[in-house]
């Protein structure tokens, strides 16, 4: 069916062409607004029924038009004439296809959950109305309806996925007086609709797009207000993020359709940007429940938000500028308010995107063509590995004074002390030259103001604080540069951070000075909870940074040789066929290599641990071990919404982690059962597995190798209980009761204060 897409207001001087839909077959004909049309389809417009009530051409086989006192005749009987329509035919094809594949991913994520198949449903009515619209506004009126179906079935659809989901967890989205604006919306829709149709003489559900997009507006801000409304009551549970995203999907995916394009042809009967750019923002959605549903986190959200969020902001102003000036250069023709906005969109996204790939470039060419022009990151870097090692203030700084001397061009460091009750100032250590005698009442008098990373300029350099203790300040004084210049601004900022971060450092050495001493004090005493804590929480640390370090550095190289040897194998067509055996065999190697770096950063840093709690994060955690290893995992477990803080959670998940991997490695067990109960006084849990067991005089001198004395560690240090029973035959049971969290232990930091 050939697609005119031809509105027309009737006048004294006949029937004009009033809108031409640029992608319809009469706008790539020729046909232009203010032709006068004569005959259609062989007839006087005035004789065709349809055309005198909407006031639009969807279809016809022939026009005839007046224009200037020309007449144009256009043919549109062969339907295999007509060009192809990028916004009707493809976009909407490359949309249903995108959506559909991403429905099939979530069918196989999660194939036995009820909500699932509400979510797939309110994917796939987005593309099906999309792909109908195109049939509809040729004329067929099946299609028509049914696109006005999926529009209103898009929000129905997307509350009932939050429905579905939220009782799962027993919190309840759609309260009573929702669904009732929802039922009276629907039947004041029906009810218009049906009045139109008896009023006009058309078909049911067949007239004007005006009433159902009103419909949709609504509907889709009652369903952002339900959005909101969630977020805001439980923004600090483990569903904050969850909602956070959602509202980002839907408000991204589906405002800019409603505000950029359906609304002004609607009501202006202009396009303020094309169906085809309006509809692109529909791939929101995907990408955003990508990230939600899929186990690994694929992009960095919250990055990229406060990026767009930061570019969006600064872009205003330049666009604003430039509007004007290209209004300026195109005099010839007098613009419009719509062609005003039009230009404004596409300066404003001109810049956000040139802001985004000023930034990948600057990442990429900047080190190349400058030289040394990420020197100063590359030292902070360097410098931040060595502080890995640092055991000491004398080591600490030594490191400090080596770094400053080698990149920036000064000739002398020195660390100074200053007493706090009599101001006396002593040297500690120095670099180079000795620090001149007369910069030292300068430091008296000055330093006392002084706070952990400030500043003095001094008569022949800087003097920095880098650490205090009760009694004494612990300064840093550099020598002017060379060449008398006074420092530039990455100097300055790289000192800046240099001393701030070696001020937390310092402090952080100063108290674990302390604690050793404390510690050698007490003898053979077993460590107290607090200091086992903060243990704990330091292998915590270093387990993060490591994970960060793979994942950045090595992980990253691997994916790098990985397709570099993916491109060689393919591209080079000379290769023998020996070779690209052995080249597809290293392929694989690699991409093994890649899986396991992947799944120690999970196991050194797991994902998604806050979001999802404790019961979601041992339920994922056994869901995986029962994929590597020969027993099947049985968890049962209370309701803890947002009970535990985040050590409790981490201390349960790395217990279980660990009795998981021994379970594999020593005890041959092939049915394991996990269990966590809680009575809001004591946390009970109880690992057992039906393995071979040993003696139990044996278990204490298997404590080592197996990891169990870590694990009665990690329970000592929430002042917990711990048992171990086993017997030859008989597996491993692990007993273990923590106090809840609110009569859990004083924090770190009143025995550190104390």
């Amino acid at each position: 069916m050939a697609y005119i897409g031809i509105t027309v207001a009737k006048s004294a001087e006949g029937f004009i062409v009033d809108v031409v839909e640029q992608e319809a077959w009469s706008a790539k004909s020729g046909i232009r607004t203010g032709d006068r049309i004569l005959l259609l389809d062989g007839l006087p417009p005035e004789e065709h029924p349809e055309l005198m009530l909407t006031g639009d051409i969807k279809d016809a086989a022939s026009i005839l038009i007046e224009r200037q006192e020309e007449r144009l005749f256009f043919d549109f009987s062969d339907i295999k004439q007509q060009p192809l329509s990028f916004n009707l035919t493809v976009v909407p094809m490359l949309l249903f296809t995108l959506f559909y594949l991403f429905s099939i991913f979530i069918a196989y994520k999660k194939s036995d959950d009820r909500s699932a198949v509400f979510l797939i449903l309110f994917f796939m009515s987005v593309p099906l109305g999309f792909l109908a619209a195109g049939a509809g506004v040729r004329g067929d009126l099946p299609s028509y309806v049914f696109m006005k179906l999926c529009i209103i079935t898009v929000p129905l659809m997307f509350l009932q996925f939050l429905g579905a989901y939220f009782e799962s967890w027993g919190i309840r989205v759609l309260p009573l007086r929702m669904r009732y604006i929802f039922s009276s919306l629907l039947l004041i829709w029906l009810g218009i609709e049906w009045m139109n149709a008896m009023a006009t003489g058309q078909q049911f559900l067949t007239g004007s797009n005006f009433r159902v997009v009103v419909l949709f507006a609504l509907e889709m801000l009652c369903v952002w207000m339900v959005s909101f409304k969630l977020y805001f009551d439980y923004r600090n549970t483990q569903h904050s993020s969850l909602l956070k995203y959602m509202i980002i999907g839907n408000v991204g995916a589906f405002a800019p359709f409603i505000i950029l394009y359906t609304l002004p042809l609607l009501l202006l009967k202009v396009e303020l940007v094309a169906a085809a750019v309006a509809a692109s923002f529909f791939l929101v959605l995907p990408l955003v429940y990508m990230y939600l549903v899929a186990s690994n986190q694929l992009l960095d959200i919250e990055f990229i938000i406060g990026r767009l969020r930061y570019y969006c902001l600064i872009a205003v102003i330049p666009a604003l500028l430039l509007v004007p000036i290209i209004g300026a250069l195109l005099r010839q023709e007098p613009f419009h308010l719509v062609q005003w906005l039009q230009a404004f969109l596409v300066i404003y996204v001109g810049i956000i995107v040139f802001l985004y790939l000023k930034e990948l470039m600057d990442l990429k060419l900047r080190t190349r063509l400058i030289k040394g022009a990420h020197r100063y990151e590359q030292s902070l870097e360097a410098f931040s590995r060595k502080m890995a090692n640092v055991m000491t203030i004398k080591e600490l700084e030594q490191c400090l004074a080596h770094e400053a001397l080698s990149l920036l061009p000064i000739h002398s460091v020195s660390f100074l002390e200053r007493d706090m009750a009599t101001s006396y100032v002593s040297l500690k250590k120095n670099h180079g030259l000795i620090p001149p005698p007369h910069i030292v009442p300068q430091i008296q008098h000055a330093a006392e103001r002084l706070r952990v990373g400030e500043y003095v300029k001094l008569v022949g350099g800087c003097c920095y604080m880098i650490g205090q203790s009760q009694q004494e300040q612990h300064l840093m004084w550099i020598s002017d540069k060379d060449n008398r210049m006074e420092f530039n601004h990455d100097e300055r900022v790289w000192l800046r951070t240099m001393i701030t971060y070696v001020g937390f450092v310092y402090e952080n050495l100063q108290l674990i000075e302390g604690l050793v001493q404390n510690l050698n004090t007490k003898g053979t005493e077993k460590a107290p909870p607090w200091v086992l804590r903060l243990l704990f929480r330091l292998s915590e640390q270093e387990r993060r940074k490591l994970a960060s370090d793979l994942h950045d550095s090595a992980l990253q190289d691997q994916l790098l040789w990985y397709r570099r040897l993916e491109s060689l194998s393919n591209d080079n067509i000379e290769l023998s066929a020996t070779t690209k055996m052995e080249l597809l065999n290293v392929q694989e190697g690699l991409l093994d290599v890649i899986h396991q770096i992947r799944e120690t950063c999970n196991e050194l840093r797991p994902p998604f641990l806050k979001e999802m709690g404790v019961v979601g994060a041992l339920n994922d955690l056994c869901l995986r071990a029962q994929l590597n290893a020969n027993y099947t995992v049985t968890f049962k477990h209370s309701e803890f919404r947002n009970m535990l803080d985040d050590e409790h959670v981490l201390t349960i998940y790395r217990i279980t982690q660990e009795l998981l991997r021994n379970s594999m490695k020593h005890s041959r067990a092939t049915k394991v059962d996990v269990e966590l109960f809680h009575d809001h006084r004591y946390i009970q849990y109880r690992f057992r597995d039906n393995g071979i067991g040993m003696e139990q005089e044996r278990l204490q001198s298997s404590f080592q190798h197996m990891g169990l004395s870590g694990i009665r560690e990690r329970v000592w240090s929430l002042e917990g209980e711990v048992a171990f029973q086993t017997a030859p035959g008989e597996g491993l049971e692990v007993d273990i009761r923590l106090p809840f969290p609110q009569h859990a232990a004083a924090p770190i930091s009143e025995h550190l204060s104390g």
